[in-house]
């Protein structure tokens, strides 16, 4: 142990003096230093030429390279665009290009009568002759023009709604539910109530327009459409209405807007810095007063913002809506390294008795350490995140790791030559607002109360006192004041217990997934129609049987097989049994039939697809026409409105295709979304576990103590245990947009805790342990927790979900860090650090009785050696 002690002692001193070193250069070079770090700041922002924007919803919050995924490119390579003929929605690889319509009765009362369907045929014939686009060569282009060819009409999804025959039969409550004419129609009606499967009651109906994937006039079309529908007049139903692209625009609108919340919390961070820097405000000290170090803390991480956003767009990565919330996370880590920073030189000696020099020397070994640890955790946890298979987690993260060491190095070279010219003016007695005026030095205690005193009157500072602001001093004492006291310190151990208990308790019953509305604003037209579409409307999504091979389909074993595979998945109670599209039933029903050999059947197969159009996008020939390269099936499934039914699902269909005898996949185009309800919680816990095991590497290196690193990684479980847990309270659900939060709160919330450990660790053998340590450490990070609350606070009214989540998230980050820091963590190291003192106490007391009693018996036989020597 004593061997370890020392190797860590020097290890210790050894990183301490390249830090003292590095203030030194500093205090001798501060002007050129902080003009060249300005320069270099103001060069990264040339990236900002190559600046692009990413608001595509699936690329950025679904898994890349998901197995869906390649499905999907699989099917988009093999079968060609349904949408140019024969078009039916179920044969789309993707969602496709559409425009939706709700229409909903005002009063929520049923609408099976004459006058709700005379609105609905209005509300067609609007859509499809009243919404006109005007194309660049003046053309006018209504949806008939654009839409999807079905095999005898435009590809409308509710179609069956329009016609007369339904019509009638549906005024008479005749239409048989779930299926009219073999034809699903659950999935269109809103909250639909039917008895002995004949359709009673529904309150609305839902209609998708679909359009061609090939001509870009269909994106014209589509925003044409919304422009128009809006304004759209109706006397008996409320409408909501959407198309294709509503999601991604609308949230990149939603996340711009709350943009200007960054300017309101620079400026409440500044005001606040610069009221917790001005160290003798109310004693007038005009020397001694830090308030110019507030802003130019402030401004640190602010250039680092900037920096970063321009150097990692300059290197292609393009920017997303959530990194957004960046700057608040950067602002909040840069005011606490200030804090840090400005801690460690008010506890450097005095500028009375000491020069310039070796007081920026004592502030970067006492505090470049501190600061260097939490800025490499926030770097490699945003360095781990940014291998994430979400790439709105991975852009998110390489923004913020920039940021993060940007910050970093402007903390040593920016606000550390800051502090040094401050230093300076403080030595010559110049005034901190108006530098170039000398101020007499006096005796603040003997000074009246004159217009001289407020202006004019000022005092090098002697101790750390004379240099803290209110803000610094009287939080830390709340701290101390608690831990002083036995009944303090056990109040501290059952809010302990009670935090932990119903922080578990929240981690197990937090559910996953992402509702799309609360992706946009409440005002959005988006909101609402996602809203209705989740509250009165069932998930229903018919799911392809791909068979991805060659095969021989006039053989009976082959048949037998395809027929297998679709009876296993209906047996799913996830699925539909009674509902089946296969083109082979259909074709052995025909007269066309014919196994006799493999071009006979492909030939039948030819002649009966002219008679059943509808299942030519499902059939992919050889350009011999003599075999089958590929070809789909469809089943449904049943209602499945929760996250986890949805990716259950798709797993269980996924191991009935992998143990099939022949390569084949279930697809649909949600299971593209449906992979983020399956990789999410996985893919936090590996990139949360990985981020916190790094922390421990990294705290190790510049704090090689077992103890202390089985402490910090004590803490780090606890708080991110704490975070999962009271996400639940607050409703938010696990997400790729929460992920990134979970991520960014494993760096976020170390800083508060080697903060503490260290100031533990350099006052470990000093009396009064628990008042020496928060006196240390106790300002900064009350002080980088309070200005983080307030940055904060301005989330609250913002009407982004990506921001408000952020809020949440950093809000529980903050306070569980600061009660960690303040009150758990300074009570549980008091009670290690003790016990550590008394074992040694008692070892050195015990190797000073054995020197002694061997010292003793090195006497004695000393003498006896005399008198045995004077006997001979």
């Amino acid at each position: 142990m004593g061997k370890c002690k020392n190797c860590y002692e020097k290890y210790e001193e050894f990183s301490e003096g390249r830090f003292e070193k590095l203030g030194v250069f500093i205090s001798n070079h501060p002007r050129k230093i902080l003009a060249i770090c300005i320069a270099v700041n103001l060069l990264f922002l040339i990236g900002f030429i190559n600046f692009s924007v990413e608001n595509d919803v699936e690329i950025l919050y679904t898994p890349e390279n998901s197995q869906a995924y390649k499905d999907r490119e699989f099917l988009k390579k093999v079968f060609s665009d349904p949408t140019t003929g024969n078009f039916e929605s179920y044969q789309l690889s993707s969602l496709g290009r559409y425009a939706d319509i709700m229409i909903i009765s005002k009063n929520r009362s049923n609408i099976m009568n004459q006058y709700y369907v005379d609105e609905i045929n209005n509300i067609d014939r609007f859509i499809q002759n009243s919404i006109i686009f005007q194309d660049p060569s003046l053309s006018s282009i209504r949806y008939p023009d654009i839409c999807a060819i079905g095999t005898s009409a435009c590809g409308i999804l509710g179609k069956i709604v329009l016609k007369t025959n339904f019509q009638q039969q549906f005024i008479s409550k005749n239409v048989t539910y779930p299926t009219f004419m073999s034809e699903i129609i659950s999935p269109i009606f809103a909250n639909p109530e039917s008895k002995n499967n004949v359709l009673i009651s529904t309150i609305g109906v839902k209609l998708r327009y679909f359009l061609r994937q090939n001509t870009s006039l269909s994106i014209g079309w589509e925003k044409t459409y919304l422009e128009q529908i809006a304004k759209l007049k109706t006397n008996i139903t409320d409408i909501a209405f959407a198309t294709s692209d509503s999601l991604g625009t609308e949230l990149d609108k939603n996340t711009n807007s709350d943009i200007k919340f960054f300017s309101l919390t620079f400026t409440l961070m500044m005001t606040y810095a610069c009221l917790a820097s001005a160290s003798s405000w109310i004693k007038c000290n005009n020397v001694a007063n830090r308030m110019n170090l507030g802003i130019a803390g402030v401004m640190t991480p602010v250039l680092g913002i900037g920096s970063a956003l321009g150097f990692v767009s300059g290197i292609g990565v393009k920017f997303t809506n959530i990194v957004g919330v960046m700057p608040f996370l950067i602002i909040g880590i840069g005011i606490d390294d200030m804090f840090i920073l400005m801690s460690g030189m008010a506890e450097a000696p005095s500028l009375l008795t000491n020069t310039v020099e070796n007081r920026m020397g004592y502030m970067l070994k006492k505090s470049g350490i501190a600061i260097t640890i939490t800025s490499l955790t926030n770097l490699l946890a945003f360095s781990i995140g940014a291998t994430s298979v979400f790439i709105s987690i991975r852009n998110f993260c390489i923004y913020t790791g920039m940021a993060v060491l940007l910050c970093y190095f402007n903390q040593l070279f920016f606000l550390s030559p800051s502090i040094c010219l401050n230093e300076q003016r403080t030595s010559e007695l110049r005034h901190y607002c108006i530098c170039c005026l000398k101020v007499t030095q006096e005796n603040p205690a003997e000074i009246d109360r004159k217009q001289k005193r407020v202006c004019m009157s000022g005092s090098i500072p002697e101790s750390r006192k004379d240099v803290e602001s209110f803000l610094e001093k009287y939080p830390k004492k709340i701290a101390i004041i608690i831990l002083s006291h036995i009944v303090g310190k056990m109040m501290i151990c059952i809010v302990f217990v009670a935090y932990i208990v119903s922080a578990i308790y929240g981690a197990i019953h937090m559910k996953q997934g992402l509702l799309l509305y609360n992706l946009v604003a409440d005002n959005s037209y988006f909101y609402t129609y996602s809203s209705w579409d989740d509250k009165f409307y069932t998930v229903e999504p018919v799911i392809a049987l791909c068979i991805k091979t060659e095969q021989k389909y006039s053989i009976t074993s082959t048949q037998s097989l395809i027929a297998d595979i679709l009876d296993k998945a209906k047996q799913d109670p996830k699925i539909d049994d009674n509902f089946e599209i296969n083109w082979l039933k259909a074709y052995k029903l025909s007269p066309f039939y014919n196994i006799t050999t493999e071009t006979g059947f492909v030939n039948g197969l030819y002649n009966f697809l002219n008679n059943a159009a509808r299942f030519k996008n499902d059939i992919i020939f050889d350009n011999s026409r003599t075999k089958i390269i590929s070809s789909k099936f469809y089943v449904k499934a049943n209602n499945i409105k929760t996250t986890q039914d949805q990716g259950s699902l798709m797993k269980r269909l996924r191991e009935i295709s992998e143990k099939a005898r022949f390569s084949c996949f279930f697809y649909t185009p949600a299971f593209i979304f449906f992979e983020q309800f399956v990789q999410i919680l996985p893919s936090t816990l590996q990139t949360v576990g990985i981020a916190v095991a790094v922390m421990l590497v990294v705290t190790f290196i510049f704090m090689p103590k077992p103890l202390i690193i089985f402490i910090v990684a004590l803490t780090l479980v606890s708080i991110i245990v704490g975070i999962f847990g009271f996400m639940y309270y607050w409703d938010l659900t696990l997400s790729s947009i929460t992920m990134i939060h979970l991520v960014m709160s494993v760096g976020f919330s170390v800083d508060f805790t080697v903060h503490v450990c260290h100031a533990f660790l350099t006052v470990r053998h000093e009396n009064n342990l628990i008042q020496r340590a928060l006196d240390l450490s106790g300002g900064p990070v009350f002080n980088a927790a309070l200005s983080s609350l307030l940055g904060i606070f301005m989330l609250a009214f913002s009407s982004s979900y990506v921001f408000t989540s952020f809020g949440k998230v950093m809000f529980l980050v903050v306070i569980f860090g600061l009660l960690h820091a303040a009150f758990f963590l300074p009570l549980l190291l008091y009670v290690l650090i003790s016990v550590a003192n008394r074992k040694n106490v008692v070892a050195q007391t015990h190797e000073k009785t054995q020197q002694r009693v061997e010292s003793q018996k090195e006497n004695s036989n000393d003498i006896k050696l005399d008198n045995l020597q004077k006997e001979l």
